[in-house]
């Protein structure tokens, strides 16, 4: 049930989960966790629909390579981004998982095996159609890939009846996480402000921070600041190793031979580098959109072809006069970009209306990045020269020297990953493979904030995969407790420091 900012806090009004941020992830969790009858907090920020004073919160500075303004690139309030989103889904390839030679940062404490049992309850919440198997395209080093491309869902109207209606499950609108209290190694209480400048403070066994991939680095940097350093303790890689999925248009393309593509029945067809090209070309995983042009289009490009290879343009020409298969492609890519750490979000010295400090992206692409563009390209082009099945016409910008990613047009998908990275130890990460806070017993983090790397495929799947993994895991803490406070038994080699913890955390 929907309950007001005034009533949180009361008395007696402790919580098993207390979930903070209303998009996919964490109504995945909430509703997920409450159908198993644990009593869940969701706190969302903004309110049931846009509102103005929510979504200038979201307003920031941006520094390095050209970007969209941060309140653009998301949505705040209740659904989160869902209620933009297209909708276009596929899994992370398992080979996204590992480390790559070009980048060993990509390596991930997980591999995809760790998600699979999710994924079908990941499609049913994102209402996804089944995805066809990948196939490699004989003698291209490409291989056809497949996304579901069905209606986009909006979480926040999809699960309306079970948010008000789940008797275990609270939900509370305009409720502004600003401050986490921290003592021996557990989130103790959270503070949640309104648009009035009220405070509550919320107590819970559990605390998931689900807010985005920006968001959630940047109330991590401030509550981290507001504890002197006591909540993430080892921070140097908090804010950074961020990522985004550029996008661009990188060429034309015109085929004799549609049939290894399948143009004949799809306008659309995508491909991406096989493994094998990702580690011979030293490169990083990309994936390619070719979209069929009309027939005005067609006849442009055989035209311009005539000025660098006259003889086979008159080839075109004459079959495509004929109609008899000329088809002219627009190629469009989202591309796996390196994690780097100078990549990061900060916080600026401006406050916003709550009086929490601003978020800053620092984003550029790498040599890296833009080699995999191209590469990638080039691969397809190598394909259809090689097999005198057609021609390839790259984008300008990926023809002079330095190649400079393109200042205008798509830039990139609004996906914002890393910040709050997963990681084996501290050093190198913010969260375990449990999506746990290393330095604290209670805190987790939901969300593309926690990947590692980010391959090219859109993150909504694979973060909704990993919500439900969180949920699972947070199912098996609370019953483990539950059963161990019922029992007054405890497992085996338990110490006095476990029986302090089980009675915090039941309290």
């Amino acid at each position: 049930m929907y309950v007001p900012f005034e009533a949180l806090g009361e008395p007696g009004d402790e919580v098993d989960v207390c979930l903070i941020g209303g998009g996919a992830a964490g109504v995945a969790m909430a509703v997920r966790l409450a159908r198993q009858g644990h009593r869940v907090l969701l706190c969302e920020g903004g309110d049931q629909i846009f509102s103005a004073r929510s979504q200038t919160l979201y307003e920031g500075e941006v520094q390095g390579d050209p970007y969209p303004a941060l309140e653009d690139t998301r949505l705040r309030y209740l659904g989160g981004s869902t209620n933009h989103w297209g909708g276009i889904s596929r899994p992370l390839d398992r080979y996204d998982f590992a480390a790559k030679p070009a980048a060993p940062d990509t390596a991930w404490p997980i591999e995809r095996e760790a998600l699979d049992p999710y994924y079908a309850d990941a499609a049913e919440i994102l209402d996804l159609q089944p995805i066809s198997p990948d196939q490699e395209i004989a003698g291209a080093s490409l291989k056809r890939i497949h996304f579901s491309l069905g209606n986009p869902v909006r979480v926040g109207q999809k699960y309306a009846g079970e948010l008000s209606e789940l008797p275990t499950l609270r939900c509370c609108l305009a409720a502004n996480l600003f401050g986490l209290d921290t003592q021996d190694g557990r989130v103790t209480s959270a503070t949640f402000k309104n648009y009035q400048g009220d405070l509550r403070r919320v107590r819970a066994r559990y605390f998931v921070l689900a807010c985005g991939g920006i968001e959630n680095s940047r109330l991590l940097l401030w509550c981290n600041r507001q504890t002197q350093g006591r909540l993430i303790p080892q921070s140097a890689t908090l804010g950074r190793y961020w990522m985004e999925h550029p996008h661009a248009t990188v060429g034309h393309a015109l085929i004799l031979d549609p049939a290894p593509l399948d143009l004949v029945d799809h306008y659309n067809i995508f491909l991406s580098p096989t493994v094998e090209a990702i580690k011979e070309r030293g490169i990083l995983n990309c994936g390619l959109r070719l979209h069929r042009m009309d027939d005005v289009v067609t006849q442009r490009l055989i035209d311009e072809l005539t000025a660098v290879a006259p003889a086979l343009a008159r080839r075109f020409d004459a079959l495509n006069r004929q109609g008899d298969g000329i088809y002219s492609l627009l190629l469009r890519a989202a591309w796996e970009q390196e994690p780097r750490r100078e990549n990061r979000i900060e916080l600026t010295r401006e406050v916003d209306s709550l009086g929490m400090l601003r978020a800053r992206l620092v984003w550029r692409q790498s040599p890296l990045d833009v080699r995999t563009i191209r590469d990638s390209t080039l691969l397809f082009g190598d394909y259809l020269r090689n097999h005198d099945i057609g021609r390839l016409q790259l984008a300008d910008w990926l023809t002079t020297a330095p190649i400079r990613p393109p200042a205008e047009g798509e830039l990139a998908g609004r996906h914002h990953m890393g910040g709050t990275r997963m990681s084996h130890s501290p050093e190198h990460g913010i969260v375990d493979r449990d999506c746990r806070v290393f330095a604290q017993d209670n805190l987790y983090i939901a969300g593309s904030s926690v990947f590692p790397s980010v391959g090219h495929a859109n993150p909504t799947l694979t973060l909704v995969q990993l919500a439900l993994r969180l949920a699972a895991h947070l199912e098996g803490r609370l019953s483990r407790q539950a059963a161990y406070l019922n029992s007054g038994i405890l497992p085996s080699g338990s110490s006095a420091g476990l029986v302090s913890r089980l009675a915090a955390a039941s309290t």
